[in-house]
């Protein structure tokens, strides 16, 4: 069976809270609010490590690969697979992102079947500040100096070098890179870069356009519950969020926060209590409707919320918000409470190792943005998330010097150096699950020497890198061989994709 389950975000935080505080308590069960930029593909949740041909191993490199005076090392961690390798094969990386590394992708899934066809040794890597990867002694904001995507390149690149030619034993053997979202960015980055080290990259919904406002992200979102949900629970969801808003607007915001069991109330005047409450009022719809990547989710959802019998729309997803959230005593949805997350600097906490919190915001505040405003007029979560929150956001997390400017400019400069959804890369291959709204900082249309991009009918995020299966779709069949063509095609072996 293709279908993968993936572990709630809840199910995770239970292993984090187990010893917590109460006060920890109310914020770690929405640790991941703060701007996930990418979701981690999803693993089985009885996947077990057992592969004897895979080994672990470290690579050192620099600190910093840019500054000559500064000579510190630091090493990161990476698994080798070489179960199905042939003198003179290739070499396949699963391109390590914001996430802890994992070796289920070198050992199951279409890269994994790909290198059994063409005898490759199989590796993944960790990003540097991800999972055990960590350059510096702690995440204080001075430190987090070293998180960049360029960094991250050179990582990359060096690690290449060494695997050729002290691990395979074969300087000239072609590499390809693969990767998901972020890292799938990177991959084809590296490929645009390093023509010369990288011989062809595929990116499963990789995120190349930095956005300084991703407004599209709701929109999208709101297009899939009208498509799948219908219009009703659209329009119901749309009443919902405008009669909060109204509500706080004239005043009677106690009864906002009463009917949505927040923990605190909002302080009279404070913006950002409104935004952060608005901005959880919204994730947790779209956790709940899109965190399973099942259609039938969404309908399942959306009858549970108009199958109440309040009187009002805003009572009936008040009432769906209190069961979905039923675990907890009350909801943190105040802004000082969902900054503490990601203001833990210590590298080994789960915050860090595990889901890589305060990088992953830091790299939004300075590179990518992708910040999921609803400044968007047609989208059913009312107006009330601005860059306003995430610039705040910013600015608590690392310092007043964060500015819209500081943000923007990091945003085009990404865009600018890498090209945003105009690369003009050879042997890159782009693919987009037509559920994703990630899609829309992607490439879904490109056609390049030896390079395409496919997006995936009725299917979310990343279902084209798992192994092809019965229960697949005759087009994600169809698109599986054609990227499997594609790397035959990158390592000259003249296959002509369909």
């Amino acid at each position: 069976m293709r279908l993968l389950t993936v572990i709630p975000f809840a199910v995770l935080l239970v292993a984090l809270t187990v010893t917590a505080t109460p006060a920890q308590e109310r914020r770690t069960r929405l640790l991941g609010t703060l701007q996930r930029n990418l979701a981690k593909p999803a693993i089985p949740k009885d996947f077990v490590p057992r592969n004897e041909n895979t080994t672990g191993g470290r690579f050192r490199t620099r600190v910093d690969h840019f500054n000559p005076q500064n000579r510190d090392t630091f090493e990161f961690s990476y698994f080798s697979n070489d179960e199905f390798y042939r003198p003179g094969g290739p070499i396949f990386i699963f391109v390590g992102g914001n996430f802890a590394m994992t070796t289920y992708y070198i050992e199951h899934g279409l890269l994994h079947d790909t290198a059994a066809r063409d005898g490759a040794w199989l590796f993944t890597n960790e990003h540097r500040y991800y999972g055990t990867s960590t350059p510096v002694q702690d995440y204080s904001t001075e430190n987090l100096r070293f998180l960049k995507s360029e960094q991250a390149l050179m990582d990359l690149i060096e690690w290449i070098y060494y695997l050729r030619n002290t691990v395979v034993r074969d300087p000239n053997a072609k590499v390809v890179l693969m990767g998901t979202g972020y890292a799938g960015a990177l991959a084809t980055w590296a490929r645009q870069r390093f023509p010369s080290i990288v011989d062809g990259a595929w990116g499963a919904g990789a995120t190349v356009l930095a956005s300084f406002d991703f407004q599209e992200h709701a929109g999208d979102i709101g297009e899939i519950i009208r498509r799948f949900g219908g219009n009703e629970c659209y329009n119901m969801i749309w009443v919902a969020f405008r009669t909060a808003q109204n509500l706080i607007d004239a005043g009677l915001d106690e009864t906002v926060t009463s009917l949505l069991n927040t923990c605190e109330p909002i302080e009279p005047g404070s913006l950002l209590d409104v935004e952060t409450l608005f901005y959880h009022l919204k994730l947790a719809i779209q956790e709940a409707m899109l965190g399973q990547q099942s259609t039938t989710k969404i309908r399942d959802v959306c009858e549970a919320m108009m199958n109440s019998t309040e009187d009002t729309a805003l009572n009936d997803l008040a009432g769906w918000l209190n069961v979905y959230y039923a675990n907890l005593p009350c909801n943190p949805f105040d802004f000082d409470t969902n900054m503490e997350a990601a203001q833990v600097v210590q590298p080994g906490a789960p915050e860090n190792a595990i889901l890589g919190l305060r990088q992953t915001q830091y790299q939004a505040c300075t590179e990518f943005g992708w910040f999921r405003t609803t400044d968007l007029d047609e989208q059913p979560f009312g107006d009330r998330v601005t860059m306003h929150f995430f610039l705040s956001a910013c600015r608590a997390l690392f310092g007043e010097w964060v500015t819209d400017a500081v943000i923007y400019e990091g945003v085009r400069l990404t865009n600018l150096h890498y090209g945003g959804q105009d690369p003009r890369s050879t042997n890159v291959l782009f693919t987009n699950g037509e559920l994703d709204p990630n899609r829309l900082v992607s490439i879904t249309s490109y056609i390049n020497p030896y390079s395409y991009a496919y997006v995936v009918p009725n299917e979310f995020l990343y279902s084209e890198i798992y192994s092809i299966d019965e229960d697949d779709s005759t087009e994600l069949v169809t698109i599986k061989q054609s990227i499997q063509s594609f790397i035959g095609l990158w390592l000259g072996e003249g296959l002509t994709p369909a």
